[in-house]
């Protein structure tokens, strides 16, 4: 397991958590999970064999099945535990990460599964006592999940508890992601269990427990069978540092010593904006990264803006600068709203970094990057009331031209 984890596993850790738990056990678990189960299933079919083979369910009736059956899992649903948390470990340390909570809770919900995929194989090992019966249940067992993940129907996937898409910072999956997944496997297992319970005629607990198998099957499709690709998650569950002063800075507490020289950038961005006669009073500035995939649009007194990111390059007043441009229009036109980004960028001092930006649109060729600097450059050489008059006609023409 840690060749495994080093050759492997250790790529999908370059991003940074910052110290946020979950997306380093959601990165490791992603890769383990299929190899965890199939050794689970594999191992529970071989002491289940092991017994078969033995006449134990032929001895007399000492102990019951279920009590056989939970020691001999013991060692089984421990290794394969041992197969998850190990790596995870290794991550944490690699990362310089504390667990939290969130963290555990990820990990116990694998671990649950664990024990469910060692009861299936521990009952596919009884009714099949072939030494075929082990490697067959360990390849099913894995392919399956592999299956899943290469489906372009989505909700198979949701039920394996392979999440698509990894866990970014602060995000968790929903209540429903984790039922899912819960209900099959171990609804799974417990319908294997019940063809060992004493019930005394064969096809009444076959029925049983086939029914009990489809309703949480079926429970588990009805909960997934609308999700897209990536299924629902929810946010603002980092732990995220803040200023006391005005205008309020929020970033990943990952950031906190930075939070002073970020404040002092922002606060004389701001300045410099309403100087040049910008409405720039925001009451609070929070770093996009406290919800990356659902992104909340910035209001006149809150603005998003990835302040920890921009911090790490030099970027916060050009990021500050253009989130201070709101258009009443979304999109609005490109060439009215290029001169306006590029001529807040230039009174923040942060024009170069716009052009990079801009670079890497195809249709900014070097004709079109002279003549915005040109275009720009009379305006700023205009006095400050006739730059303010400029800039608001130009962010109203830029919705008035737009598609």
């Amino acid at each position: 397991m840690l060749a495994y984890y080093f050759t492997d596993i250790t790529s999908d850790l370059r991003l940074d958590p910052l110290d946020y738990a979950p997306t380093v056990v959601d990165a490791v678990l992603r890769n383990l999970v299929p190899v965890a189960y199939a050794v689970a299933a594999a191992l529970g079919a071989w002491e289940a064999r092991k017994l078969g083979n033995a006449d134990v369910w032929q001895w007399g009736v000492v102990r019951s099945r279920y009590t056989i059956a939970a020691h001999t899992l013991i060692p089984v649903v421990t290794l394969a535990w041992l197969v998850l948390l190990l790596p995870v470990l290794c991550g944490l340390i690699q990362t310089g990460t504390p667990l939290d909570l969130s963290g555990t809770g990820l990990v116990v919900f694998a671990m649950l599964l664990c024990a469910a995929h060692a009861v299936i194989g521990f009952g596919w090992g009884v009714a099949v006592r072939h030494i075929a019966a082990v490697p067959v249940i360990a390849v099913l067992d894995f392919l399956a999940l592999g299956w899943s993940t290469g489906l372009t129907v989505p909700w198979p996937r949701h039920l394996t508890s392979l999440y698509p898409g990894r866990l970014l910072f602060g995000e968790l999956p929903t209540a429903p992601a984790i039922v899912a997944p819960l209900l099959v496997g171990l609804g799974a297992a417990a319908a294997v269990a019940l063809l060992w319970s004493g019930i005394p005629r064969p096809w009444l607990r076959a029925a049983l427990a086939g029914a009990l198998a489809l309703a949480c099957f079926g429970g588990g499709y009805a909960i997934v069978k609308d999700w897209s690709y990536i299924g629902p998650r929810s946010t603002g569950h980092g732990s995220m540092s803040c200023t006391n002063d005005s205008p309020r800075i929020c970033t990943p507490s990952a950031y906190a010593a930075e939070l002073p020289a970020m404040r002092e950038e922002a606060t004389a961005t701001l300045q410099t904006l309403r100087k040049a006669g910008i409405d720039a009073h925001p009451a609070t500035l929070t770093d996009t990264l406290a919800a990356v995939r659902y992104p909340e649009p910035s209001t006149t007194t809150d603005w998003h803006l990835p302040l920890g990111t921009s911090h790490a390059v030099g970027m916060t007043p050009y990021q500050v600068a253009r989130t201070a441009v709101r258009f009443e229009c979304e999109p609005p036109a490109t060439e009215p709203a290029r001169l306006v980004y590029y001529w807040v960028s230039m009174k923040v001092g942060q024009g170069d970094v716009y052009l990079r930006r801009l670079s890497t649109e195809p249709d900014f060729t070097a004709q079109k990057r002279e003549l915005l600097r040109a275009r720009v450059g009379k305006v700023l050489d205009m006095d400050a009331a006739d730059q303010t008059n400029w800039f608001r006609r130009t962010v109203a023409s830029a919705c008035e031209q737009a598609p």
